[in-house]
């Protein structure tokens, strides 16, 4: 049994801050300068309305979140031979785990809000003007970072079962279940992101209109990591090894698993819920999954020539091959995006036909998913295809090494190699979309996501093609 006490983070200067939407008046925030709402009336109402400091004005003293004293984490564990002959051996285990959140996610705060910084965002300013026609009594908006009052020290619960058997004397076969839940993970929330239909009915009335309608008047964008992800785990895992001495040894380990989470993340733009008003929406495939992986390695001296002597042993005799074998699934796509559209729909795009995953060709262009099958969703509504619609290109990788050592005496050895990474050049399309990969941002227009000078869908890059590595080595 272990218990774990994480006291909340504090700032020699009290220099920590955060914006606590239980303390947040609307009453009081200050009024908007303009029918737009890009501006703020400084002169009015509560410039800090919904910020606390530490020390200053936070409920928790010179923290700015609550002190959890929660963290029991039990541990038990379990290894049991039932014939006592070491031919079978049953293992398993089960533990709670607490995290201590990083500290840079608490100061990062203090990088973007007053009292302590003033950056406000201006919209339209000219580069004649930044100030966009902002005077002494009126401000633009700000968009701050903040983290929840209420964070959470980061769950996670773990357990496994699984049999170890004996085959042969040079032989180990095991089969295991492992899976895990996650409680309380960090991940941010875009919290004043205003709702496409009261966007659309606002600039009805008033042209680009955006922030009238957002929760928390007199702010931009609020990023709000707070500790209200999850995520589950359930895998399989089998795995054989050989080893036979000089001959060689060969291990395989087979993998089918799924991964689940609202949240892969805790700091990336990509893992914001369309919809912070149900965030549950974003549960899906996690961008960690495989749901297959095989891993195998191997070597080999091969059989020409071990007897006798000569030239022949000397020159054939003796040479080792190795390699590795990698082949997994494709991880999901994490969303598909919607380009710009000024806050009158939401972030992802609508599913409208069949994906049809995989390598395809159109007018002499590769695409990974039919560009057709997506839409962006209509003004006022969010985007209907979710995280992890699809997967993305997966992997099959052959690396190989053939090595032989000569014996000059007994005391210098030389060594010749060759490297074979990805040996028979298979090509491996690129898996990632952040990495000039897949193309799975939709270009808005009125009816399709299919642009014709847009290139969503089609595979853009692949991965290393076969490389050879010549190697001699020199041992005194």
């Amino acid at each position: 049994m272990r218990y774990a006490l994480y006291p909340p983070l504090t700032e020699k200067n009290n220099l920590l801050v955060t914006f606590d939407p239980s303390t947040y008046d609307a009453a009081t925030a200050p009024p908007f300068a303009n029918a737009a709402g890009t501006l703020i009336d400084t002169t009015r109402g509560n410039q800090l309305a919904g910020i606390i400091q530490a020390g200053v004005s936070s409920p928790y003293g010179r923290a700015i979140y609550d002190f959890k004293k929660k963290s029991v984490q039990p541990r038990v564990g379990m290894t049991w031979d039932p014939s006592g002959d070491g031919v079978n051996v049953l293992r398993g285990a089960y533990g709670i785990y607490y995290d201590q959140p990083l500290v840079g996610i608490f100061e990062q705060n203090s990088f973007t809000m007053p009292p302590l910084v003033s950056n406000v965002s201006v919209a339209n300013a000219p580069l004649s003007n930044p100030a966009g026609g902002t005077t002494s009594s009126t401000s633009g908006v700000r968009s701050i970072t903040a983290t929840a009052p209420d964070f959470d020290n980061p769950r996670l619960m773990q357990w496994n079962a699984g049999l170890t058997r004996r085959l042969t004397s040079k032989a180990v076969a095991e089969v295991s279940y492992v899976g895990s839940r996650g409680d309380n993970l960090i991940r941010p929330t875009d919290i004043n992101y205003p709702q496409p239909d009261a966007v659309v009915a606002l600039q009805n009335a008033v042209a680009g209109a955006v922030n009238p309608v957002r929760p928390f008047r007199s702010y931009g964008a609020i990023t709000f990591r707070e500790t209200t992800a999850r995520s589950r785990y359930h895998g399989l895992l089998t795995a054989l090894r050989y080893a036979s001495g000089r001959v060689g040894t060969a291990s395989i380990a087979y993998t089918l698993s799924r991964n689940q989470t609202d949240a892969t993340n805790d700091r990336d733009a990509i893992d914001i819920p369309q919809n912070p008003l149900d965030p549950d929406a974003d549960y899906a495939d996690a961008r960690t999954d495989r749901r297959h992986i095989l891993a195998a390695s191997y070597v080999y001296e091969l059989p020409f020539f071990r007897g006798g002597g000569g030239l022949a042993k000397a020159a054939l005799g003796g040479w080792q091959v190795a390699g590795i074998v990698t082949i997994n699934s494709g991880q999901p796509v994490p969303r598909m995006s919607v380009s710009s559209n000024n806050f009158r729909r939401g972030g992802f795009a609508d599913l409208v036909g069949s994906i049809d995953e995989g390598e395809r060709e159109q007018n002499g262009v590769l695409y990974w998913f039919n560009p057709d099958a997506f839409a962006p969703p209509a003004d006022g509504t969010f985007g209907n295809s979710g995280r992890a619609p699809f997967r993305q290109p997966g992997r099959h990788q052959w690396d190989l090494t053939f090595s032989k050592n000569f014996y000059a005496t007994s005391d210098l050895r030389i060594q010749v190699r060759a490297d074979l990474i990805n040996a028979f050049n298979q090509t491996q399309w690129q898996a990632n979309p952040t990495a000039d990969g897949i193309d799975n941002t939709c270009t808005v227009s009125l009816t399709s996501c299919n642009v014709a000078t847009d290139r969503f869908g089609q595979i853009l890059n692949t991965r290393a093609p076969r490389e050879v590595q010549l190697g001699l080595k020199v041992y005194w």
